[in-house]
């Protein structure tokens, strides 16, 4: 996938122009191609073009107010936004991430974006997959529940009685449900989507039921996924995909019924690594409460002073110090809360920690685990930010 980053004035040339101009980069260096703009797309409020990989090439050009959408290169059709009800999530995309160009599965794309973030390339899917399941929904007026499906997990039975459901888009949007009337909503992180498109794109269609199987409680277990690929999947890779559906019906069950301290417990852990992103060291001492004898062998030099400790630790010692990208609420304890967090490195774009020691092969992981802990003077964090040697 190439994704490119350019400016707003950038941005306004290609939405007036009905040719596809080579851009150059602010080193000079030129870039590949760029989406073809429609020829009528007016310059001012289109926040985002979309443009189909198949033929015939379609287009479809998105603003708060409206969507204008038909064939490449001729004169487009418009719709309000009530009738698609795209302006809510075209609001958030467009304050989280900066601009960007990007050529993709799903279709290519042009992004005026007020944000900061750069997505990563699983996110640029994500985007240009809601683009394209919004173009089908104005072109045909309404859309079939299963468009854009990539997997449906089913359970039911069992001592607990249990009759969830899990629904998964290929846009990242996440819907949860049971048979007591609960129904829940999200969308996926980066590192979530990434998986979900090794999946879909690498597998065949997976149509799996464990009625068969010997489970003492009677509970079962149903999974279709809608793979385009050829590969068939195994047990572990099964295995993994009925993991992430239960994480995600059990997550948004969690948030449900999650109590105000929560919120609280979730800001202080955001607090502290911003504290410790900007070099509050002060602040970020005062909200940790975990283990300091690692921070103390990497700096024996340093004697009871915690905020000496995170300031060589953070700028020397390899910890990665990073503003917080996103923070996901995945259950509480007695004393406590637990929390998955992506980062973002300092060009804004995803941070993921590979190998590490000189190895080459192994896991990419870029959602950290974080427990936040109720002390009777506050909220505290009892981990530390990534490391890197």
């Amino acid at each position: 996938m190439n994704i490119r980053i350019f400016t707003f004035v950038g941005i306004i040339f290609l939405l007036i122009s009905a040719c596809a101009p080579v851009l150059q980069s602010p080193q000079g260096n030129a870039l590949t191609q760029t989406p073809q703009a429609p020829a009528n797309t007016k310059p001012t409020g289109a926040l985002l073009i979309w443009q189909s990989n198949d033929a015939p090439c379609q287009t479809a050009a998105f603003s708060i107010e409206s969507l204008s959408y038909g064939e490449c290169g001729k004169a487009l059709t418009a719709v309000s936004t009530q009738a698609t009800g795209h302006e809510p999530r075209l609001s958030e995309l467009s304050s989280r991430y900066a601009s960007f160009a990007a050529e993709t599965h799903a279709g290519s794309l042009i992004f005026k974006g007020s944000g900061e973030l750069i997505p990563a390339d699983a996110e640029t899917r994500a985007i240009a997959e809601w683009a394209k399941l919004t173009f089908q929904i104005a072109q045909a007026g309404s859309t079939e529940a299963s468009s854009g499906l990539a997997f449906t997990w089913h359970r039911e039975g069992g001592i607990g009685g249990f009759c969830d459901d899990v629904v998964v888009y290929l846009t990242g949007l996440v819907r949860t449900s049971d048979c007591k009337g609960f129904n829940a909503e999200t969308y996926l992180t980066a590192s979530q989507l990434e998986q979900l498109y090794g999946w879909v794109d690498n597998l065949s269609s997976i149509d799996y039921d464990d009625s068969n199987a010997p489970v003492a409680d009677g509970m079962q277990i149903t999974l279709t996924l809608n793979g385009i690929g050829q590969k068939q999947a195994d047990e572990q890779t099964i295995h993994d995909i009925l993991d992430l559906a239960a994480t995600l019906d059990a997550q948004l069950g969690f948030a449900a019924q999650a109590e105000p301290e929560v919120s609280d417990a979730q800001n202080a852990l955001r607090d502290y690594l911003t504290a410790l992103h900007t070099s509050d060291y002060n602040l970020g001492a005062e909200l940790y409460g975990g283990d300091t004898s690692l921070l103390q062998t990497w700096n024996p030099d340093i004697t009871n002073d915690l905020p000496a400790l995170f300031e060589r630790a953070c700028s020397q010692t390899g910890l990665q110090c990073l503003a917080p990208r996103s923070i996901t609420y995945r259950g509480s304890e007695v004393d406590g809360y637990h929390f998955f967090v992506e980062f973002s490195n300092n060009d804004h774009t995803l941070f993921q920690q590979g190998p590490c020691c000189g190895e080459t092969s192994g896991p990419v992981i870029s959602m950290f685990p974080f427990f936040v802990e109720k002390k009777p003077s506050g909220f505290v964090v009892l981990e530390l930010p990534p490391y890197v040697p």
